[in-house]
Formats: structure tokens, C-alpha cells, sequence
């Protein structure tokens, strides 16, 4: 639910674990820090560093248990790092002091109520996690048993269960007491995506283009005549770990993607220094915005362009893929005429399980719908629809629709395409065309 936007779901993370965490963070501090070190402020530190790495989705939660574990984990590494920042100031080659974890939790207080629960929720999940032998041992012992009592019950001689119980005592004192950054075992693996495109491979000729995230050079192949397109980022944006991933999550997207109406990627690359690029038919034409920057298209011109974009774009929402950032600016015509989507770097993946993951929304004020700019909606269909809409309307007049749209040209051509227009754009998505087939009947009525 917090992934998908949903705000009330932070209070109800921060609701239902607060008091627990603030429990756990004071019986590690013990009296004598609990002056300077506040468990309150440790635990809020704990959940802004949760909510900043869980809002990029960086977490990987699979069973009961993993988001209190996550939680304290957290709250343990930023905990026992200001006890270290407050203890250091206070050694010296003379005299050790003696505040370290173990003698601070020795000095606790009785726990209370409230305390209690903390420490058995957590002392829980940690003996599960144990193997069947070393468990049973362990709450065996936890439950008073001796050890002669318990390699009876068990079967097992005393000098095994020796054995067990001091292997289970260790990890559990392992995990209660580590201090390293452990919520690095919820970290989704970022596991290195192909790239098996060799740039030794290409001759850059060109720069064709250069934009806010990368540029594009035309390239020929090496010992061929064959000429490509290679995109890469920025320099500057190298660095930049959302945009190297959406950069990624584009070529791979537009790697699976075979239709005439489709910019074609032959796939990823790595610069000499690490960045990716990405191997690109070459489109010998300009972009949609680029001739409207001179003139409007004719309606005819414009109702073949939106046409052939809604061919690619059904197909495309057929293999789970909402483009979300149709504009001019994103739409090739080469010398032919030929149309050619591209640009879906803020593509949204509704197909099986990758809607939940990897998805960076974006798009561009004017043509991106306001359920997705006000972040009331995941992307659907209904969102290219409505891109479509604005698009079609700027290649006929030059100018982005107004809101609300309303036309009030003598011209009927310029009517009839006002109807679908509007229909586009309607606020409520329930009311547009639902499907790109429904628009494309539309179209072919009015063509």
C-alpha cells in the first residue's frame, strides 16, 4: 500500500511499531547513556531511513516477521552508532571505559510491560530461523529444563546438546547484538543487467540530438555499412541511480518490442568507463515537434500519424506496457512518412508481477493524464488514451487542448476531431475510450 501511494499506510507502519521499537532501542542504551543517547529520536532517525529506501522500493519482505525485523535492524545500526560516537570520546591508552553494549544492557532496568513483548516478538523470530535440533534445544532450556532432562527427552547424549544449545545461544547473541547495517538483507539484489553490446563494435559520427537525460549519435557498425543510432546518458546523470535504471528499464523493454511503428533497440552496451548505452535503429527523419515547431499538420496527415502511434501502442498495452510520455517530441517520421514511437524510459509495467517493482512514473505536463499527475491512479490504458487525445489535438492546431476542452471553430473537420478529443480527455478515465481499439474505431469513422 505505501508503495502504491497510499500515505495512510506510513502512519500504520509507524503506528504499529513505534512503541516497540522505542522499547528495544532503551533496554540496549542502558542507564548510564540514557542521558545523552534518546531511544525516541534513534527510532525516528530508523523510519526516515526505512521510508527514504522503501519509497525507491528497495526492500524485499517474503514472509511474517521480515518488516519487524527490517525495522529493528535498523534501529540496532543507528542505535549502536551513537553509542559508539558517545563512548569513543571516552577511551584512552590508560583506561578502557567500561560502557560498552554488553555492560549496558547488564545495567538495564526491569523491563517493563511493554519492554516484555519487544524482547519475546524478537527473540521469537530469531529462534525460528534456527535449525529444528538447535531450536528445540534452545526452548527447552528457555523453558528451565537442564540439560541431563533434555538429552533424554530428546534422544541425544548431554555432549551434543551441549554442543547445540552453546550453537544456538552464539547466533542468537549474534543476531540480537550485531551492529552492522543488517537491513542489507532486505535489499532487493541488484544484480547487474546484461549488456553484451561491445562499443569497440561502433563508430560514433554524429551527435543527432542532446536532451535533459542523454543524447544520441548516429553510429555506424564496424566492418559494415549498416548504420544504427547508439543512445546514451549524460555523464552527469551516470551517477544517478534512478536514471541509470530507468535508461536500463527502457532498451530492455524496447528489446522485447518488434513493431513496425516501434523504435527497434538491439540492446544494452557499456562505455569503456561503465555507463550503458543503448543500439537503436537509425531513424533517417525528425521528430513530430520539430515540424510543428514550423506548421500544424493537415487533419488527414494528423489522423494517419495517431493512427499508426495507436497501432503501437495497443501493442505495446497487449505485452503489459503503458508508455506514459507520448508527446511530438517522442514521435519519429522518417523520409518516407513511416511513423516511430519511442522514449519509454517512464514506461509502466502492468504485466504479471512487475507492477510492483521498478516502476518510475513520469510523464509531461499537457499531454499526461491528471489521475497520474496528481498521483490519484497507477498508469492504465486510459492513460495513453488520453496522451493520444492531446497529441492528436496539438498536430491539428499547434497547441496543447485547453482545460477543460471546449472548440469553438466553424471549421467541421476540425468539430468532428474535437469529438474524439474530448472524449480523450475526459478527467474521470471511466468515461473515455476504454480500450485503443475503441479509439481506432473512432478514427476510422471520422477518416
Amino acid at each position: 500500500m505505501y508503495l502504491a501511494g497510499q500515505s495512510e499506510a506510513a502512519t500504520a507502519i509507524f503506528d504499529r511499531y513505534v512503541a516497540r521499537l522505542i522499547a528495544l532501542a532503551r533496554r540496549r542504551i542502558g542507564s548510564k547513556l540514557g542521558r545523552r543517547v534518546d531511544a525516541e529520536d534513534i527510532v525516528q532517525s530508523a523510519y526516515r531511513s526505512f521510508f527514504v529506501h522503501a519509497g525507491n522500493d528497495e526492500y524485499l519482505l517474503n514472509k511474517a516477521g521480515d518488516l519487524w525485523r527490517l525495522l529493528a535492524s535498523i534501529t540496532l545500526h543507528k542505535l549502536y552508532g551513537q553509542i559508539e560516537k558517545h563512548t569513543a570520546a571516552k577511551r584512552s591508552l590508560n583506561r578502557e571505559d567500561p560502557t560498552d553494549l554488553a555492560t549496558a544492557a547488564a545495567k538495564t532496568p526491569e523491563p517493563s510491560a511493554e519492554e516484555v513483548v519487544a524482547i519475546i516478538e524478537e527473540l521469537h523470530l530469531v529462534i525460528q530461523e534456527l535449525p529444528p535440533e538447535e531450536r528445540l534445544v534452545l526452548m527447552a532450556s528457555l523453558q528451565g529444563q537442564e540439560n541431563p532432562e533434555i538429552s533424554r527427552s530428546l534422544n541425544k547424549s548431554e555432549r551434543t546438546v551441549r554442543r547445540l544449545l552453546a550453537n544456538a545461544r552464539r547466533k542468537v547473541e549474534q543476531r540480537l547484538s550485531q551492529s552492522d547495517s543488517t537491513d542489507d538483507v532486505f535489499r532487493r539484489p541488484e544484480r547487474e543487467p546484461e549488456a553484451p553490446l561491445l562499443y569497440s563494435d561502433y563508430v560514433l559520427e554524429q551527435l543527432l540530438g542532446s536532451g535533459g537525460m542523454g543524447k544520441v549519435y548516429r553510429a555506424r557498425v564496424k566492418g559494415t555499412q549498416q548504420t544504427v543510432a547508439v543512445k546514451a546518458l549524460h555523464k552527469s546523470r551516470q551517477s544517478d541511480q534512478r536514471a541509470v535504471a530507468q535508461f536500463v528499464k527502457e532498451a530492455q523493454l524496447l528489446t522485447r518490442l518488434h513493431h513496425q511503428n516501434i523504435v527497434r533497440v538491439a540492446g544494452l552496451g557499456r562505455f569503456p568507463g561503465g555507463g550503458y548505452f543503448m543500439v537503436m535503429d537509425y531513424i533517417d527523419g525528425i521528430d513530430l515537434q520539430s515540424q510543428l515547431d514550423v506548421q500544424p499538420f493537415s487533419i488527414q496527415a494528423a489522423l494517419k500519424i495517431i493512427s499508426n502511434v495507436a497501432d503501437a501502442i495497443g501493442y505495446a498495452h497487449a505485452q503489459g506496457i503503458i508508455h506514459c510520455d507520448l508527446k511530438p517530441g517522442n514521435i519519429l517520421q522518417d523520409k518516407q512518412g513511416n511513423v516511430r514511437v519511442t522514449d519509454f524510459g517512464f514506461a509502466f509495467l502492468i504485466a504479471g508481477d512487475a507492477a510492483t517493482s521498478g516502476n518510475h512514473i513520469g510523464g509531461t505536463r499537457g499531454f499526461i493524464a491528471p489521475e497520474i499527475l496528481r498521483g490519484l491512479n497507477l498508469p492504465a490504458p486510459t492513460t495513453d488514451i488520453y496522451s493520444l487525445g492531446a497529441l492528436l489535438w496539438n498536430l491539428v492546431t499547434g497547441r496543447l487542448p485547453e482545460k477543460p476542452f471546449t472548440h469553438h471553430s466553424g471549421k467541421k473537420e476540425q468539430k468532428a476531431v474535437a469529438r474524439i478529443v474530448s472524449r480523450c480527455l475526459f478527467d474521470d478515465p471511466r468515461e473515455r475510450y476504454q480500450t485503443i481499439t475503441e479509439l481506432q474505431q473512432a478514427l476510422m469513422a471520422l477518416e
